[in-house]
């Protein structure tokens, strides 16, 4: 499954009906966090991945110039019977927009699919200086009795679906090196948490980044270094780790001798 038609038609069942049983973090979720961005009404906002136009509504509250990219030709459709300023094609890793355009980036629930050395880099492009950004994606530390994190991981592998889990122990120490500065990091311990709005806020000082979804906010602050720290990886350290104690090598090698949890 990829990012065309049958993704975004599927994404909108998934919100009304999520496969696993468990609560899809919607517009309320959003709502509680927005106000973190400090959002003001002449601030360029960009909604990436903004699929259908999803969030448009709520983020419009905040701005009267919203923007929005997504891969979808059929959800960039979609998305333009809001009142989107611009919609483009377009990915995090290359969204179409010209530098230093935007006050406001805001990326819900997409950069578990995304280059995120690539994504980073783009997102200090398009941002101004002192822009800030609010980004979720998912650990690659989670929680080994997760079971639900575990074969949502699984799953996507076996549906040939891609996965980005972030290393936030590599992240965290070097966002200086793409340009940002961290102002607050939030863990959502199990999968299922953010809908339920289920979170603890991170010193990274002191804390340990352990958990399946986090929440990052930051601002730019330079242009980046030459950047080759890699911070995602196809697979979560978690399933690699179980894959050896159950003696197989690698995590694809586990999940194929398992099959499929569950169809959808």
């Amino acid at each position: 499954m990829r990012f065309k038609k049958k993704y975004t038609q599927y994404w909108e069942g998934a919100i009304k009906s999520p496969i696993d049983g468990l609560y899809i973090a919607g517009l309320k979720e959003v709502k509680t966090f927005l106000p973190l961005l400090k959002i003001g009404q002449n601030d360029k906002v960009l909604d990436l991945g903004c699929s259908y136009g999803r969030m448009y509504e709520l983020l419009a509250e905040y701005s009267d110039y919203i923007s929005g990219v997504d891969p979808d030709p059929y959800a960039v459709e979609k998305a333009r019977t809001n009142a989107y300023e611009h919609v483009y094609t377009g990915t995090a890793e290359k969204t179409g927009f010209d530098s230093k355009y935007f006050d406001v980036v805001f990326c819900w629930a997409v950069y578990d699919v995304v280059d995120q050395q690539k994504g980073l880099l783009e997102l200090n492009r398009i941002l101004k200086k002192g822009g800030r950004f609010l980004v979720t994606g998912k650990n690659n530390n989670y929680l080994h009795d997760d079971e639900f994190a575990y074969n949502a991981e699984k799953n996507a592998f076996l549906k040939d679906f891609p996965n980005h889990f972030t290393d936030l122990r590599m992240l965290v120490p070097n966002l200086h090196s793409f340009g940002f500065a961290l102002d607050k990091l939030i863990i959502f311990p199990r999968r299922g948490d953010l809908g339920l709005l289920k979170y603890v806020e991170v010193d990274p000082a002191l804390d340990e980044f352990l958990g399946y979804e986090y929440m990052i906010l930051g601002h730019k602050v330079t242009e980046p270094e030459k950047v080759s720290t890699k911070i995602d990886s196809p697979f979560s350290l978690t399933s690699q780790v179980i894959a050896i104690q159950k003696g197989y090598a690698t995590s694809s090698e586990l999940f194929k001798s398992e099959g499929i949890y569950y169809e959808y």
